[in-house]
């Protein structure tokens, strides 16, 4: 089959594309206008301000995603620092409660991934609150025992 296929295109961007079987003498043609396929400006416009709809659910999502993984990092960190130090801590009593409400926050964390933001932030005070003093203190017996060392060197 022989077919002979023309393009023109006009001033104002209409296309007319004609095709001709050069057998049968048989011809289509076809226009296409400069809007055909586009999207109207009512769509240009709807589908912008789905994106911005869109954006702010978005940003809630990851500031929520932030929030679970911040309070996870937090989690670790601090049982992690507490297992590496436990010989120097003198308060086994305030040592257990603290490891205990970590497993309970990790166990919490587990069953509860899609928590709002405002929970995962509520749990990480709570652990920050638990954690400061015993921290503290534990921060400032090794720099203690780390001047002695210092000392000692000398």
């Amino acid at each position: 089959v022989n077919v002979r296929v023309t393009f023109k295109i006009d001033a104002n961007g209409l296309l007319e594309v004609a095709a001709v079987n050069l057998a049968t003498k048989s011809t289509k043609k076809i226009t296409i206008t400069p809007e055909d396929g586009r999207l109207s400006d009512a769509e240009i416009d709807s589908m912008v301000k789905d994106a911005e709809r869109f954006a702010e659910e978005d940003k809630r999502e990851a500031d929520r995603i932030e929030a679970r993984n911040k309070l996870e990092s937090h989690l670790y960190r601090v049982s992690n620092t507490l297992s590496e130090n436990e010989d120097r801590i003198e308060d086994k009593s305030d040592l257990k409660t603290l490891m205990d409400s970590i497993d309970e926050t990790l166990e919490w964390l587990d069953r509860n991934q899609d928590a709002e933001e405002t929970e995962f932030s509520d749990k990480f005070a709570e652990i920050d609150f638990l954690s400061k003093s015993l921290l503290q203190s534990l921060y400032a017996k090794r720099g203690a025992e780390e001047d002695v060392g210092f000392d000692d060197e000398l």
